[in-house]
C-alpha cells in the first residue's frame, strides 16, 4: 500500500533518518541514541522512517512505499530531519542526534505547548 509523506500531515510529527543504506555505521549510531525512548517519542506522535536511496523503511527496518519522502533526500545530505505535524522542516543535523534534543525541539513548538495542556 503506497501512502504519501502528506498523509502524516496534521497527525504525526515525523522524522527521517537519511543514509546511504541500512548498513550505514552513522544510522546504526542514531538508532542505538533511540533507544529507551519510544514511550517518549509516541507520546509526541512521532513515527520515524528511514530513507536510502535503495528505498524507505520503518524504524524496524521493514521497506514501505512512501511517495514525497525523496524531496528531502538533496545535496547528499546524511542525516535527521524533523518534520512538524504542518509538514515544515523544524530540525535538520547530520548523525548523531540525541533523543533528548528532538524530543526538547518538539516540546518547544506551540501544537505541542496546546497539545500538553489539553492533556492537563
Amino acid at each position: 500500500m503506497t501512502q504519501d509523506i502528506s498523509d502524516f500531515e496534521w497527525k504525526n510529527r515525523v522524522l527521517i533518518l537519511v543514509a546511504k543504506d541500512l548498513n550505514n555505521e552513522g544510522l546504526k549510531t542514531q538508532l542505538e541514541a533511540f533507544k529507551g525512548f519510544s514511550d517518549d517519542f509516541e507520546a509526541r506522535d512521532l513515527i520515524l522512517f528511514i530513507s536510502t536511496p535503495q528505498g524507505t523503511y520503518t524504524s524496524q527496518k521493514t521497506s514501505v512505499d512512501l511517495k514525497g519522502i525523496d524531496t528531502f533526500q538533496k545535496n547528499n545530505f546524511k542525516g535527521i530531519i524533523l518534520l512538524g505535524k504542518d509538514g515544515g522542516i523544524k530540525l535538520k543535523e547530520p548523525f548523531t542526534v540525541t533523543a533528548k534534543t528532538i524530543l526538547n525541539v518538539i516540546d518547544a513548538m506551540p501544537m505541542r505547548q496546546r497539545e500538553k495542556k489539553s492533556q492537563q
